[in-house]
């Protein structure tokens, strides 16, 4: 269930504007975290059905749920260039231009819809959601994310609109008659590993751990809302995941500080040094100008800048 993160040959790659993500870019970082364990969880989805990734991106993500055994993958983006990048470099998965709010394809036409931190993108929201809604089967699933306006502190030039959890669930239960919600947040965590599992940094493989928490959030408190969405039927149980990125960024953040710190301790003390040698010269200076040598020296000074001015 594995998607290529390495460009392929005479692929630019897409740029990273902060709109989408660009694995090979953000790889380990905390954002890449967020966004791989979303695909993680549709995967659990993908297998024998049609889905389409709405607003795909780079692609990586459609990538992963042909990986994961769908009998098709599609994904739809509204940038043409990144669709053109997405068909070269992930060939096992098709993709399409395409509006959220007039998408390509007939009433019914996948099994599963993923779309995840889209609908803030967009300035007709209701109208994405009747379109998301309209290419869905009766009995098929919609997975759908999106921040959640009171935890989300970035300020995103690319958002339409946000919502709260309560206008997200509003939004949805408006047009599905199930809507069943999964809280998304990030917290700190302290492994236990052997070598080579404290080693990968794949972001492929699954790892078996027994999770314990000692902090925990209510409803609309989570950093982002994810809803499972069905017309008709019970949503499917998925199993809870998670994506380890990067080391603690506050320790990192310490540990730089220190390093900064030792760096500015350095330079004081050659500082100290300098600010030393420059004074001792500066003592030296004045004591000989107030010297008796100096001041009987005086007239042979001024008869020697007379000379060398008539010279010049």
């Amino acid at each position: 269930m594995s998607a290529p993160r390495d460009p392929q040959p005479g692929d630019a790659g897409v740029e990273a504007t902060g709109e989408r993500l660009v694995p090979e870019r953000q790889h380990g970082e905390l954002v890449h975290a967020e966004h791989l364990v979303r695909y993680r969880l549709a995967a659990q989805l993908a297998h024998s059905r049609r889905v389409l990734d709405a607003a795909c991106g780079e692609g990586y993500g459609t990538a992963m749920l042909a990986a994961a055994e769908a009998s098709e993958a599609v994904g739809v983006d509204v940038d043409e260039p990144t669709i053109a990048h997405a068909a070269k470099r992930y060939p096992g998965a098709s993709f399409s231009v395409g509006d959220l709010t007039a998408l390509p394809f007939g009433d019914g036409r996948f099994d599963l819809v993923v779309s995840f931190e889209t609908i803030e993108h967009v300035k007709e929201p209701e109208r994405a959601l009747d379109e998301l809604r309209r290419v869905l089967a009766d009995d098929g699933v919609l997975l759908i994310s999106t921040p959640n306006k009171h935890r989300y502190l970035v300020e995103n030039e690319f958002h339409e609109r946000e919502f709260t959890h309560e206008e997200f669930v509003e939004l949805l239960s408006a047009r599905f008659p199930v809507v069943e919600l999964l809280l998304q947040h990030n917290w700190n965590a302290s492994l236990i590993l052997p070598p080579d599992v404290a080693g990968d940094a794949d972001g492929e493989r699954a790892h078996a751990l027994e999770l314990r928490k000692t902090a925990g959030i209510a409803p609309g408190e989570e950093l982002y809302t994810l809803a499972l969405c069905t017309g008709s039927g019970k949503v499917p149980q998925l199993n809870p995941l998670g994506v380890a990125a990067t080391v603690d960024e506050a320790h990192e953040l310490a540990a730089r500080l220190r390093a900064a710190e030792v760096t500015a301790a350095s330079w004081h003390d050659e500082w100290q040094k300098a600010k030393a040698i420059a004074e001792h010269w500066n003592d030296e200076y004045w004591a000989t100008r107030n010297s008796v040598w100096w001041r009987i020296t005086a007239p042979l000074r001024r008869v020697g800048e007379l000379v060398r001015r008539r010279r010049g």
